[in-house]
């Protein structure tokens, strides 16, 4: 910083912030003696608000003026995983998570369900590093990262692959987690397939059921404390549709190539994953169940919403605002 004023003493002043958390050095007065200059150096841990500034010299101490310590602001969008370090000062961070979509099935089937969105504000330290990870969309047959259930596999076609879910983590406990949305069920001639069921929010959308009377239902919406229970298969396929888990979503039914079914899509990603959705037989899949979202205790400002992201997912951590 640097002040004007008279009668300043080279070598003879000292200049002082109130507070705690602010170093001082470097005070050079300049020739005329009218103005100094000095390194002001703030703590991550300095309190935020109004402080008083003086200069001391042998002739008196000035009167206080203002200085006031704010935090910084900013904000840093990730769309594939990585690794956030809190800025120095800052004291609370707000988290936005978007899970990404589930993938279609085969054959024209209908699109898989977005991804969940969920927003919430945390207590940090400045230096802190969180782990992100950004999960990512599901395609057909294919699960998406981090969490997403595989679409199951078919002779009459793949089902769509369920939406990872995207997070942010301290060490390895989790501070949000949103929901993937699940695949849809690959379509046949026999039967509308069933839709992918949104992710997020406290539980997950279930997947929807195909028309046919032999097609796969859907699998159900992961919740806070269990996974989405698996879609109905039509017949009984050699692969089963699989039960959402523990940060991940069940896998679809399916059949092999030689057997006559209908991949069901993947369950999406999530703090509990959604269930896969049932395979046809000689008809269309059922769509996989959503994943669902999660905040931390202790996490203000909560909001969960489903739905809210197509495609691949993101996390946008945003600070001083």
């Amino acid at each position: 910083m640097t002040a004007t004023g008279t009668a300043f003493v080279i070598g003879g002043t000292t200049l002082d912030v109130g507070g705690p958390g602010i170093a001082i050095s470097n005070v050079v007065v300049s020739s005329n003696t009218l103005s100094l200059s000095a390194n002001l150096a703030i703590s991550p841990t300095a309190p935020i608000g109004a402080r008083s500034v003086t200069v001391t010299t042998a002739n008196g101490t000035s009167n206080a003026l203002p200085f006031t310590v704010t935090a910084p602001t900013g904000s840093q969008t990730f769309t594939s995983s990585g690794t956030f370090v809190v800025p120095s000062g800052v004291g609370d961070i707000t988290i936005e998570a978007w899970g990404a979509q589930g993938g279609a099935g085969a054959n024209g089937g209908p699109p898989g369900g977005r991804g969940g969105y969920v927003t919430a504000r945390f207590s940090v330290v400045g230096g802190e590093a969180l782990t992100v990870r950004v999960g990512s969309e599901g395609a057909t047959g294919a699960a998406g990262a981090n969490g997403g259930g595989a679409g199951g596999m078919a002779q009459f076609g793949n089902g769509g692959g369920g939406g990872g879910a995207s997070d942010v983590r301290l060490g390895s406990a989790a501070l949000v987690i949103a929901g993937g949305g699940g695949g849809s069920g690959a379509q046949t001639g026999s039967g509308a397939a069933g839709a992918g069921g949104a992710g997020g929010g406290v539980i997950g959308a279930a997947g929807g059921d195909s028309a046919a009377a032999n097609g796969g239902g859907g699998g159900g919406g992961g919740t806070q404390n269990s996974g989405g229970r698996p879609g109905r298969d039509g017949g009984v396929p050699p692969n089963p549709a699989s039960a959402g888990v523990s940060g991940a979503g069940g896998a679809g039914g399916g059949g092999g190539a030689f057997s006559a079914f209908a991949g069901g899509g993947g369950g999406g990603g999530g703090s509990f994953g959604g269930g896969g959705g049932g395979a046809g037989q000689s008809a269309s899949g059922g769509g996989g169940g959503g994943g669902a979202s999660f905040t931390a205790s202790g996490a203000a400002a909560v909001s969960h919403q489903q739905a809210g992201q197509s495609g691949g997912g993101r996390v946008v951590i945003s600070w001083g605002n």
